[in-house]
């Protein structure tokens, strides 16, 4: 029972939220929430025990495929939340660096006066302690080591104290040899005086005895752009805003020089420029503030911070914290380790340090700017990881750090915390540790618990905080966890969960930077990472496929590769299928427009491994090895001559049978890419390939799935653009086949009857002494199978294969060498005066064991591209308001009247023959031919300016293209999007607390409340009057069906016009109102309700062997068309027989269909296809069909000849019927099997009801009631015994099963003044209350009737 909906609900409770012990063998892609739900169900998915049932009934028609219609969603969150910008597009490296110290050691600047004591400390180094000039060395070389540990391959240049032409020479020469990269600037004006507030800085002159300024405005100048200035000075925010000021002036001079420039040059490139707003400065202090002077703290805090963050900030925490007074100074300056050492106390340290300014800067910045300075140069990042350092130290001493561009506050961040909780927990330990490289003592060093910490904060947020979007703090340290082996597999599995909410998740993760490191884990061979590894990447290709270079770079794509290649040494991954069908998926999207990525694939031999899996079990497997099949080989010869050569196209034949839509539609796209055009023409496809392809996709012709029909037109396109010429003459061949068939049909009529246009064509006919040899063939046989296609019930569908059939005829019409004349006898656009378009009325084909087999026709093909030229469509019916048009169906049926809407692809065209209709209108009027004309007698020509004409001037214009006749398919951007979607976590409705969840859970109490309302009342019913009318609802045109729904209260009914209406029949208000869009002829014949227990929807069907479901059927203006599809082929539309009857199974979700049709059709609604077809074995139509809950497997169906039939669905050919009930000599009504007293209740129009024990030979109970001999319409109650009997005479009788009569009333007494009624035209009981409508043939209204036991 495991592959049931219901079985897949219940082990998708147990995957969605796995515990953290459960992570590593956790199931990354349920079956439940993947692209494809499950397998199918089997025969009964019926579940006895209690334990198995399920609390929610599975809802049918409610997949993904049926909300999007196959398509791509526009509001999907794969492109409403479109992929960040997170890729660098510039990366640029700081590879000079200026260091420029004025200290001037000894002699202090005259506009400082400094305290006693004060702080001294340069780069770590004493200035007094040494002699001048060697402590001026020492502390330039000290700072140059500090910068080397952030950027080791930088050029650095030292610059002591230096004069005006020294530091103008060295600005320039770092310019000349960076070129284009950026360069550091360092100034230390510890040494000279403060900056001025016109940004002026000081340096000295050659004998030292002056100090001369130099503007910012001259470094600009010198050094360019882009760089880094670092200003560690008193006043240092004069520099940062007069160079900001002076940028702004040359940008703009800039910009305007440019416009001049591009006015002169004559199209010359202009001279690049690099703004100088691109600049990056970092200032020490506010443009008034003075640097700290505290003895205890470096002289060069600022510099301290940027360069030795580690040392500053624990000296910083040890002087803030009274506790720690056994650890000094010198003590931190020892820490053992070192900074690119992870498992040492300082590398540990310095790669918590990173991890928290990371999160803190990726908190508060915007993304642009998090990824500019963050992301784009090390040193650049490295620079504002301490500046955020700098921040919060220098504030605690009065001075705020300045920087451009400027950054929020970040000093009272609560991150703070977690790094004093490290240092903390490092300093402790910090004295043993000395100690043991002193004496020798072993000790051994605890490792922070800073990263396991967060990783569990991070799943709280998870578990708690993931219905909010705001990123979680803890996301840039799931990145550096990554680094760490010991925390790796956790770290990776609490990304996938978390990729898993949404795209907006994937951005996130993605501007963060984690693509790096994802990327650089392809080339682990660690096997308990490959699960994880595939999922993740699933979902960053779902969100963003701009990563296809960096899979081919180092052979990435071979990590995917090796899993679907690779059946031996593979490590131990749960549901394997999953992750290869996910491998599948990566491939494709690898494959995607990307001709190196197919050659990389098609060299891999990754072709025979996916033909392996096309028999693989797991269905969404098979879905994803036949669309990277497709994209392997579209547009790709070599891979297709591959294909060919190893006849996948044969494999992939049988996969159009499957048991789930997706995979069907997977295996016609890849058939599609097989057949679309090939660069240079070369021929691939042989005609015996072709013909064997074209046979084995006329299978899904006769598809419930719309999403199967939609490819099926895709890829018919394709093979019509690869064989256009064959198509071309079975076009020509079948008009000429009509016009043949139409004269005969004029010569065999008297004089008189000759019809007006060809639409008086016998179409029923099945055979033609006209018929083409072409008409067997391969290109014959799909020829008309795209005209059944034209009328396809969903307008999406009809429109793609219109376009096709238009387009042909088009060819056709410009095809010179078929000398096709365009007047003049035999003229193809003669019939442009008639009021019908072009005789092209045929039967549906479908071509079933390697031969065409005509079948009777459903429709007429009334359209052609000179029907659309002309636009003579059949007008809609005058409905009033939401009525018309399309009624805001997102996908909706065929137009109004037999013609699908207009063809999009020729408004050119019919605008030219509208203009020229008008000016023959305006003109000589030409009247049709008349209805008496003799036989023979051929249409006058067309005047000139006719549509006519039109149409020949415009086929003779060269500048007139005809497009190309393949269609591109949209199923592998559908696909995709369910990688988008959640596949750990539950879908909402399934999750506990969600809103769906309780409104399902609401439902469900709701229709509990209503069973055991009712429940009392159905054993004393029986014996109780049911007669009083308590509700009147007034309708627009006489209603001739009624359904109630079980639960809500909604009361559907259809009218004369093909109207659906619903009401709330308990507050009597009209909910919608919408047309089924019938052909002309036909009518609804069948309405009933699907999934009642939760997400109802309405099944309509139709005369013409239509079915539609629709969903939000009871809101105004929301109501769409959830399915369509074609379930009798041979049904005829204008006939007034039962049309098509119905019956529905909700707990196996199957549809038994029938009507005036030798076979009652099976439909499976969670395959979507018909599992089997019942011979009735009578030529009498069926007029009911029933079957037995307890027994699924049994059809009973009802016939016009009396006769009662009982079909064991499982048995074969004729044994399937296992017995016949004859006792009724007129047509059978209703047969209904009332489960309470288990009996088969049968009715027949001569007013006859019957009750069976279908264990048993003869009626158990024949009930006589008044108006017996003239029953026009009866119903049973599902649980009451009550019967309710319609007769002619507009009366009606309830009565209980053993016969009593309880009422009888006559349906216009006291309530229809002046209106008499006609016959009873249909009741129906409430499922569950007590209470039945009915409505009456000429009426305008529906009168509900009830009990006087209903519960109120």
């Amino acid at each position: 029972m495991a592959d049931t909906p219901s079985a897949q609900q219940n082990s998708a409770s147990v995957l969605s939220m796995p515990n953290l012990s459960d992570l590593e063998t956790a199931d990354l892609g349920s079956s439940e929430h993947s692209p494809i739900s499950g397998d199918a169900l089997p025969e009964s998915p019926y579940l006895d025990s209690p334990e198995e049932q399920p609390y929610f009934t599975y809802s049918y028609y409610t997949e993904r495929r049926h909300e999007s219609h196959g398509a791509p969603t526009l509001t999907h969150p794969c492109r409403t939340q479109a992929p960040t910008d997170w890729r660098m597009k510039e990366r640029l490296k700081t590879v000079s660096v200026a260091l420029v110290i004025c200290l001037n050691i000894g002699v202090d600047p005259p506009d400082v006066v400094k305290t006693n004591p004060c702080a001294k400390m340069e780069c770590w180094v004493d200035p007094f302690s040494l002699p001048p000039p060697r402590a001026l060395e020492s502390i330039g070389r000290n700072l140059q080591q500090q910068y080397e540990v952030w950027q080791p391959r930088s050029r650095y240049r030292l610059s002591l104290d230096p004069s005006i032409e020294e530091t103008k020479r060295l600005c320039l020469s770092l310019r000349r040899n960076a070129r284009e990269e950026r360069i550091l600037f360092h100034y230390n004006g510890h040494g000279v005086p403060k900056p001025t507030p016109g940004g002026e800085i000081w340096v000295f002159n050659r004998n030292y005895t002056q100090y001369i300024p130099i503007s910012i405005y001259d470094i600009q100048t010198w050094l360019g752009s882009p760089c880094i200035y670092v200003y560690d000075c008193s006043n240092a925010g004069n520099i940062l805003q007069s160079f900001n000021r002076f940028a702004e002036q040359r940008d703009t001079e800039a910009l305007r020089q440019a416009e001049v420039n591009g006015a002169s040059n004559n199209g010359a490139p202009p001279t690049p420029y690099v703004p100088m707003r691109d600049c990056i400065q970092l200032a020490a202090c506010g443009p008034n503030e003075i640097l700290p002077m505290n003895p205890e703290l470096p002289a060069d805090i600022f510099t301290c911070c940027l360069t030795t963050p580690i040392e500053i900030g624990l000296r910083w925490f040890v002087s803030n914290n009274p506790l720690l007074t056994n650890i000094t100074p010198d003590m931190i300056m020892k820490i053992p380790g070192r900074l690119n050492d992870r498992r040492t106390p300082l590398g540990e340290l310095n790669w918590i340090f990173t991890a928290i300014t990371d999160t803190i800067a990726w908190i508060v910045l915007p993304h642009d700017l998090f990824k500019t300075l963050f992301r784009q140069d090390l040193m650049v990042a490295a620079m504002f990881r301490n500046f955020l350092l700098a921040d919060r130290i220098m504030r605690s001493y009065h001075c705020t750090p300045q920087s451009s561009p400027s950054l929020p506050p970040t000093h009272q961040h609560p991150m703070w915390e977690a790094w004093d909780l490290a240092a903390d927990m490092c300093l402790s330990q910090l004295p043993d540790l000395l100690a043991q490289e002193e004496n020798g003592t072993a000790v051994e060093y605890q490792s922070s618990t800073f990263f396991a910490d967060q990783l569990t904060a991070f799943e709280v947020w998870l578990t708690k905080g993931a219905i909010s979007r705001e990123p979680p703090e803890q996301l840039p340290i799931v990145l550096q966890v990554l680094l760490s082996q010991a925390h790796r597999l956790r770290a990776l599995m609490l990304l996938s969960k978390f990729l898993d909410l949404g795209p907006w998740a994937v951005n996130l993760a993605l501007s963060v930077g984690i693509f790096p490191y994802v990327l650089k884990l392809l080339q682990s061979p660690a096997g308990d990472l490959k699960s994880v590894l595939v999922f993740i990447w699933a979902k960053i290709l779902a969100v963003d496929r701009s990563c296809q270079n960096d899979l081919l770079k180092d052979n990435g794509f071979t990590y995917f590769l090796s899993i679907l290649v690779s059946h031996t040494g593979m490590p131990l991954i749960p549901n394997i299928s999953e992750h290869r069908a996910m491998c599948a998926f990566i491939l494709s999207v690898f494959c995607h427009n990307f001709r190196s990525g197919q050659q990389a694939c098609l060299r891999s031999d990754l072709l025979p491994s996916l033909s392996l899996y096309l028999v693989d079990p797991d269905p969404l497997l098979r879905q994803w090895s036949c669309i990277c099949l497709g994209k392997m080989w579209q547009g790709y010869s070599e891979a297709k001559r591959t294909a060919v050569s190893e006849n996948v196209h044969e494999k992939l034949a049988p996969l159009l049978l499957d048991h789930v839509a997706e995979v069907r539609a997977a295996a016609l796209f890849a058939f599609g890419t097989l057949l679309d055009e090939i660069e240079g023409g070369d021929p691939v496809i042989t005609v015996d390939v072709g013909t064997n392809i074209g046979i084995s996709i006329l299978v899904a012709t006769s598809d419930a799935s719309h999403l199967v029909r939609n490819e099926l037109v895709v890829t018919l396109s394709h093979y019509v653009q690869h064989y256009h010429s064959k198509f071309v003459n079975c076009a020509l061949e079948m008009i000429e086949d009509d016009r043949k068939r139409f004269t005969e049909d004029v010569r065999s009529q008297p004089n008189g009857r000759r019809s007006a246009s060809l639409a008086g064509i016998d179409w029923r006919s099945t055979q033609s002494q006209f018929k083409s040899p072409s008409h067997n063939s391969i290109y014959g046989c799909i020829w008309k199978v795209l005209l059944a296609l034209t009328v396809d019930p969903f307008e999406g569908i009809a429109r793609k294969a219109i376009r096709i059939v238009d387009q042909i005829h088009l060819k056709l019409a410009r095809s010179h060498s078929l000398e096709l004349p365009l007047h003049g006898p035999g003229a193809v656009l003669d019939g442009l005066q008639a009021p019908s378009p072009l005789p092209l009325s045929r039967s549906s084909t479908i071509y079933q064991s390697s031969a065409a087999k005509e079948s009777r026709a459903t429709l007429k093909r009334s359209t052609s591209f000179v029907h659309y030229l002309t636009g003579r469509g059949a007008s809609s019916e005058n409905l009033p308001g939401e009525l018309n048009g399309s009624a805001n169906l997102a996908q909706g049926p065929a137009s109004s009247g037999t013609n699908p809407p207009p063809s999009p692809w020729l408004t050119a065209a019919s605008n030219l023959l509208v203009a020229g209709e008008r000016r023959s209108r305006a003109g000589a009027e030409t009247p049709p031919p008349s209805s008496h004309s003799r036989p023979g007698s051929r249409a006058p020509s067309p005047v000139p300016g006719s549509g006519a004409d039109a149409l020949r001037n415009l086929l003779e214009n060269p500048s007139f293209e005809i497009d190309t006749v393949s269609l591109e398919s949209e199923f592998f951007e559908w696909s995709c999007e369910s990688f988008a979607e959640p596949q750990i976590r539950m879908r909402e409705r399934d999750d506990a607390g969600s809103d769906s969840f309780n409104e399902r859970q609401w439902r469900k109490q709701r229709n509990d409340k209503v069973v055991a309302a009712n429940l009392p009342f159905y054993e004393t019913s029986g014996t109780r009057k049911f007669e009083e009318c308590i509700k009147m609802i007034t309708t627009e045109q006489p209603p001739t069906l009624l359904r109630f729904h079980q639960f809500e209260q909604h009361l559907a009914y259809v009218d004369e016009r093909n109207i659906v209406s619903v009401y709330d029949w308990e507050e009597n208000v009209k909910l919608s109102s919408f047309s089924n869009k019938n052909p002309a002829g036909s009518r609804i014949t069948s309405l009933r309700f699907i999934n009642e227990e939760d997400y109802s929807l309405l099944f309509v069907g139709s005369s013409e062997g239509v079915v539609r479901i629709y969903r939000n059927y009871e809101e105004k203006r929301k109501y769409e068309l959830a399915t369509s599809w074609r379930a009798l082929t041979d049904l005829f539309p204008e006939s007034s027989g039962p049309g098509l009857i119905s019956d529905w199974q909700q707990h196996t979700g199957l549809l038994s269909i029938s009507g005036e049709s030798k076979f009652i059709r099976i439909w499976d609604a969670y395959r979507e296809t018909c599992v089997r077809d019942i011979s009735t074995q009578t030529g009498q139509p069926v007029t009911s069909l029933a079957s037995n809950r307890q027994n699924p497997f049994l059809v009973i169906a009802g016939f016009n000849d009396g006769a009662i039939r009982l079909y064991d669905r499982r048995q074969s050919g004729t044994d399937c019927l296992v017995h016949t009930i004859s006792d009724h000599r007129q047509r059978i009504l209703s047969t209904i099997f009332h489960h309470p007293s288990e009996q088969l209740i049968s009715a027949s129009a001569s007013g006859e009801v019957r009750l069976w024990d279908l264990r048993s030979t003869g009626a158990t109970a024949v009930l006589e009631g008044a108006g017996a001999s003239d029953m026009s319409a009866f119903a049973v109650h599902e649980q009451a015994p009550l019967i309710v009997r319609g007769s002619a005479s507009h009366t009606m009788c309830v009565q209980n099963i053993e016969g009593q009569i309880l009422s009888q009333i006559r349906y216009h007494e006291g309530y229809i003044l002046g209106q008499k009624p006609g016959a009873i035209n249909h009741i129906d009981f409430h499922p569950h209350s007590l209470v039945f409508a009915a409505s009456a043939a000429g009426t305008n209204s529906i009168s509900i009737y009830g009990s006087e036991l209903r519960a109120q």
